[in-house]
């Protein structure tokens, strides 16, 4: 196997799981993001498919994370769809007859007001290797897809159609040819898609399909009508009728089927009725049912039935539990969870798969990730290896290495560090949970390190300690009896003030302000439209009226979406709606100025996504809509310099399909844009006249992106693949006509910190997820606009003696990194080891840090980096800062330094007479090979001598435990590290520097008598 496949084939190793950019399209192309999770909550998963023949392999398709594979049972995954359009999924199907081939359904077919959406079908007959897109782009979500046990040329495709907007595009599909042409057999109504779609495996003419009358909007849902219900086909799909017998008459909800593969006659439903819902069971293969128990958990999330496919009569249904029947679904038992919230095994569950050789292995999906159980779900182990989580919202501190806060959909509110010194990496163990729920905004205090305004949904703010834990609720109440209550939005905006002390901003349908850390609220008018969405209807039902699924998972409207501070005037704010407004203050709240109406183009009551206030002027800021909730997934992005008296539209190239989630400027360079998108990153550097995609990220949703003020990484909260980072982004900053016009051009260095990566995880084996820390050392960014036959990047200190090195790429158009670990260069190969790839197994994946020979750490001090491009060279200076948490002072560095430049020079020199040696031992052999065999002649016994001299001089060098070879590269390795062992900063003992005497000592005397052995041998040949 390849070595970058065999990379691949873990998340320990998280550097891997960024896209290879193949041709670059942007000079930014090869700048990498590093994956730092976490991955100690999952996010949604939709469904979970193993390889019945084959149970170690195992298919997770993600609500926007993607397409995750195992071939080890969970132990290590690979993403095999992050370079696709889309990122989200509602249904894997694995071909009986060959696992190679798979039909997969994007598009989430859960109805949550986050939902993504899809393009249709795609298909593999590699096992994931590869994808081609068989169409069907409108159905947008997708419920199932059905193979036909024995011909993988027919499937059928249950499209649940566009959650947001009514459309045609819904219905059963069934394809004979493989995918290449599909035709919809199935069809009710604009406003009703198919749901479930189940194969008798005995006789594959008999299909069974759900279908689902459903609509959400922007104020609401409703999850029922008359188009719901259930049909059935005995052609195999081509023609259907509707099953009415023992099914409730009137509007019903969603329904889930399951059909028993042991016995097709059996089927089981959950049906979604006002009256009459619950578990439905068929005994006649679908013609008659009959509701055998209430049991129905949230049918618009949930509905997902499953049988065992051993025993007809053990029925498993995930919800916000999960609850397990032994007798076809006449009675539940609830299986453990926890003695209270947070405790034991995460709730919401979607997705279920049961080993057909083993029923009492089961797998469980849901908003938490994955789980395993082995005793018919009694107990549960979690799968804590799949990166995945989906945030909504993101920030980070000024500490060093500084802390990222963010929430995540149904997974809490968490802080972890930007980098630790695990030499392993960032530890699910680093991230330390805040907040409780859905995480929503995340706000450290800019003052003060140890506070936290953390909140979940429909602002459950609270201040918090990150040193106690004290959590202190602080969410407005009207503050007398009768008066109207407050609104909320799911995803409720805070700000905490970069110029006051104690200033937070929060959103309802007014804006609060504190000036006291929380302790009191003043209040502002009501800044939206003040819509009642009672008065406003979904699929022609008004929202009082509605009776299945009445605006589930939207609790409020008409409140505020969004909040910006300007950075360069604190009386200067800016909000925007969920019902479209945009509005602009500048005395600090008390008066506001609605500028909606001269942003062109954008329909009315369009959710305001973003307002972010730029550093181009006090009056200067950019608004960002999103209209999917209404059918509309055009990208809408705005610029205004004159507070919002104009507006210029400046999404230019963005996709038009693409609604923009978020945006976010570079502080210190004002002409440099971040835009978040449903599936992908955009950035600018022309001030948002242009955009390119960020070529180096996975397809998922970007929701929050920010620049952090002081290391100027690029930090980016996907929902659906977590946090990654891009370390020090001012090249891009930087970047320019001029600098791009230039033969070579080297980008300033960021300052540097010695320190030492510690290996204080052991034998964590390879299911361990690890995110990665940032490279050893200092980066060092350079550009080429011509090619170069050879590239080196030199580091020189202070006093002009070169410190290292480095051969560098030599390619052009983008801009070229390499890291320099603020080290001597490395020794000679000790041969002791260190080697990575060295017998070692194709599933263990590469340590994260070099384990060869390694040399010292320079000391503290500025030194001079020279690009050199066939000649054509530029330097800059870098500063390498000391230890912050080492007594070790400057003196002690170079003295250290200094001793272990010594060190280096006697690694060398045992190098250097090891080569020696073994060159004499050849010259010998060859002399005493040409003595006359027949009599010992003088030459022959002077060979012989010098032959046992030398084998003495070789145990002293190599001989094993206590040789002069493993004694310097020992005493080197003490300082330097070995292996995955750390080393010291501190200076060397005395007793170092005896050793290292009487190691000098001993090779100054090995190198004496070389040097005469070497003589004897020529004395032989003469």
């Amino acid at each position: 196997m390849h070595p970058a496949v065999r990379r691949t084939l873990t998340v320990v190793v998280p550097l891997l799981l960024a896209p290879s950019v193949a041709t670059a399209q942007t000079p930014f192309d090869s700048l990498r993001f590093r994956s730092i999770g976490p991955a100690a909550l999952g996010g949604r998963i939709h469904d979970v498919e193993g390889v019945a023949n084959d149970p170690f392999t195992l298919y997770v398709a993600t609500a926007s994370g993607g397409l995750w594979k195992t071939t080890n049972k969970g132990t290590t995954w690979t993403p095999i769809f992050e370079n696709q359009k889309v990122a989200t999924f509602g249904d894997v199907a694995i071909f009986e007859g060959n696992p190679d081939i798979l039909y997969v359904g994007t598009g989430e077919q859960n109805n949550r007001q986050s939902t993504s959406w899809g393009n249709g079908v795609y298909k593999s007959t590699d096992a994931g290797k590869s994808w081609t897109h068989l169409g069907l782009e409108a159905t947008r979500h997708i419920g199932r897809v059905a193979i036909h046990p024995r011909n993988a040329d027919i499937a059928w495709v249950a499209a649940a159609g566009n959650l947001w907007a009514p459309s045609t595009e819904r219905g059963v599909y069934r394809t004979s040819d493989g995918g290449r042409t599909w035709t919809r057999t199935l069809f009710v109504d604009s406003l009703t898609g198919a749901t479930d779609v189940v194969v008798n495996p005995a006789n594959p003419d008999i299909v069974i399909a759900a279908t689902y009358q459903r609509l959400r909007t922007p104020w609401g849902f409703n999850g029922g009508g008359t188009g719901s219900g259930l049909h059935k086909s005995v052609d195999g799909g081509v023609t259907w009728r509707a099953v009415t017998a023992g099914i409730p008459d009137g509007d019903k909800g969603r329904i889930g089927l399951a059909i028993a593969r042991s016995d097709p006659r059996i089927l089981i439903a959950t049906i979604e009725h006002r009256t009459q819902g619950g578990t439905y069971r068929s005994e006649d293969g679908g013609d008659t049912w009959t509701r055998v128990n209430t049991l129905n958990p949230r049918p618009m999330y949930y509905s997902k039935p499953v049988i065992d496919p051993t025993n007809a009569d053990r029925i498993w249904i995930p919800g916000v539990t999960v609850y397990r029947s032994d007798d076809g679904g006449r009675t539940f038992l609830t299986l453990p969870t926890g003695p209270t919230y947070d405790v034991g095994l995460k709730g919401d569950h979607h997705a279920f798969w049961i080993n057909p050789k083993d029923p009492r292995h089961v797998f469980l999906g849901g908003d938490g990730g994955l789980h395993e159980s082995w005793d018919l779900g009694l107990t549960w182990v979690r799968m804590n290896n799949l990166p995945i989580g989906q945030f909504y919202s993101i920030a980070a501190d000024n500490r060093d290495p500084y802390w990222i806060y963010g929430g995540m959909q149904d997974n809490h509110s968490w802080m972890g560090p930007s980098a630790t010194r695990h030499w392993l990496g960032i530890v699910n163990e680093d991230w330390r949970q805040i907040g409780f729920g859905d995480g929503m905004y995340q706000r450290p205090d800019p003052f003060d390190n140890r506070r936290v305004y953390t909140a979940s949904q429909n602002l459950g703010i609270q201040r918090f300690d990150i040193e106690t834990g004290d959590r202190l609720g602080l969410k407005p109440f009207p503050p007398t009896e009768g008066d109207t209550a407050y609104r909320f939005d799911w995803l409720a905006p805070i700000v905490v003030s970069r110029h006051a002390a104690g200033t937070v901003y929060v959103g309802g349908n007014r804006l609060f302000i504190t000036r006291d850390h929380g302790n009191s609220w003043t209040r502002t008018k009501d800044l939206t439209r003040q819509v009642n969405r009672d008065t406003l209807r979904v699929m022609g039902v008004a929202g009082p009226e509605i009776t299945l699924s009445r605006n589930d998972g939207e609790s409020s409207y008409s409140e505020l979406s969004t909040i910006a501070e300007s950075p360069l005037d604190a009386k200067v704010l800016w909000v925007g709606t969920d019902d479209g407004l945009v509005q602009l203050s500048r005395d600090g709240g008390a008066t506001w100025r609605d500028v909606t109406a001269a942003i062109p183009g954008v329909p009315a009551r369009t959710l305001v996504s973003r307002v972010h206030a730029s550093v181009l002027g006090r009056g200067a800021a950019y608004v960002s809509f999103d209209g999917h909730r209404s059918g509309d997934e055009r990208s809408y992005l705005f610029r205004t310099t004159d507070f919002g008296a104009t507006w210029t539209p400046v999404n230019g190239n963005l996709p038009a399909d693409m609604p923009v989630r978020t945006v976010h400027e570079y502080p210190d360079k004002a002409g440099v844009v971040f835009a978040g998108l449903e599936f992908a990153l955009y950035m600018s550097v022309d001030t948002a006249r242009t955009w390119a995609r960020v070529a180096s990220l996975p397809t998922t949703r970007y929701d929050d992106v920010l620049v952090h003020p002081r290391t100027k990484d690029i930090i980016v909260g996907t929902h659906g693949r977590s946090i990654w980072v891009l370390d020090d982004a001012a090249p891009i900053a930087d970047w320019s006509p001029a600098v791009a016009a230039q033969a070579a051009h080297l980008f300033p260095v960021r300052e540097a910190t010695l320190f030492q990566y510690w290996q204080d995880f052991s034998y964590r084996a390879q299911g361990a997820y690890a995110g990665e820390n940032p490279p050893d050392g200092a980066l060092i960014s350079y550009h080429l606009a011509q090619p170069a036959s050879k590239v080196t990047v030199t580091i020189t200190s202070a006093a002009g003696r070169v410190v290292r090195a480095l051969e560098a790429p030599n390619g052009t158009g983008v801009i070229q990194r390499i890291n320099w670990d603020l080290r001597h260069r490395p020794p000679p190969s000790s041969g002791r080891g260190g080697d990575d790839d060295a017998g070692a197994a194709e599933s263990l994946p590469r340590p994260p840090r070099d384990i060869g020979d390694r040399g010292p750490f320079v000391s503290p001090g500025l030194y001079t980096v020279t690009l050199d491009a066939d000649g054509r060279t530029m330097s800059r200076q870098v500063r390498v800062k000391p230890d912050p948490l080492l007594p070790v002072t400057v003196v002690q560095h170079r003295e250290r330094e200094t001793f272990l430049l010594e060190v280096a020079d006697a690694q060398q020199g045992v190098n250097d007479v090891s080569g020696r040696m073994a060159a004499l031992r050849r010259q010998l052999a060859e002399r005493q090979a040409a003595q006359p065999t027949a009599e010992a002649t003088a030459s022959r016994q002077r060979a012989d001598s010098a032959l046992t001299r030398l084998a003495a001089l070789e145990r002293t060098v190599r001989g094993g435990n206590g040789a002069l070879l493993g004694r310097v590269y020992g005493l080197a390795g003490e300082f330097n590290g070995q292996g995955a062992q750390q080393g010291s900063l501190h200076p060397p003992t005395r007793t170092h520097r005896e050793q290292f005497a009487i190691m000098l000592a001993i090779l100054t005397r090995v190198q004496r008598e070389v040097a005469a052995l070497e003589a004897v041998s020529s004395a032989i040949q003469d």
